[in-house]
């Protein structure tokens, strides 16, 4: 199964982009998946000014975003919360896409702080989005608050501690992940 991380932050000196590294290091790590971080900072896009299949000139890069998402069996959202809600670059970046990029695909919600918190009112309102594009998402969300005492740069982490919260996530998204998969391979047996 292939996985794509869309880490959604596009801020100088942005912290949350350290969930999406660890995401995709502790996927990898059980040898059974791979993983594709989709960086919104390094794709650039531009407000929505129509969506893509209708866009007269994509911006540069969106048809490349737009077949990597369509080619994922699954996808993990990742987000800092600004002002109670996700990036506005993950809205724009989804907005460009048809729904069927996304629809019945299992998608997991990780959201990440500086503060206590770990973004869980950001993390509700991307499970919104998740169900407005047809996506599924999985009840069990990662919440990363103290960010910078749980992961360092490079994605490693720092606190032996949280682990758990990383394993137990990535559990529950990776057995309704594989479950749907599984339906779809089934299904196109059957036809």
């Amino acid at each position: 199964m292939h996985i794509t991380i869309l880490s959604a932050s596009t801020r100088l000196n942005r912290q949350s982009h350290r969930v999406a590294l660890a995401l995709k290091q502790f996927i990898e790590a059980q040898g059974e998946h791979s993983a594709e971080i989709l960086d919104l900072a390094a794709y650039r896009f531009p407000v929505l000014e129509e969506v893509l299949h209708r866009h007269p000139a994509p911006p540069e890069g969106l048809a490349e975003f737009a077949d990597k998402v369509r080619r994922s069996d699954a996808h993990i959202f990742v987000s800092p919360e600004y002002n109670g809600s996700y990036t506005a670059a993950l809205k724009n970046a989804v907005d460009y896409l048809k729904e069927g990029e996304f629809s019945k695909k299992v998608i997991g919600i990780a959201t990440a702080t500086t503060g206590m918190l770990g973004g869980i009112r950001a993390a509700l309102a991307m499970q919104q989005l998740v169900l407005a594009i047809s996506g599924i998402p999985i009840p069990q969300m990662l919440t990363v608050g103290n960010l910078p005492q749980r992961f360092d740069e490079n994605g490693a982490l720092l606190d032996p501690v949280f682990e758990k919260n990383m394993r137990n996530f990535l559990h529950h998204f990776l057995w309704l992940a594989e479950a749907v998969v599984r339906k779809k391979e089934e299904e196109l047996v059957m036809s």
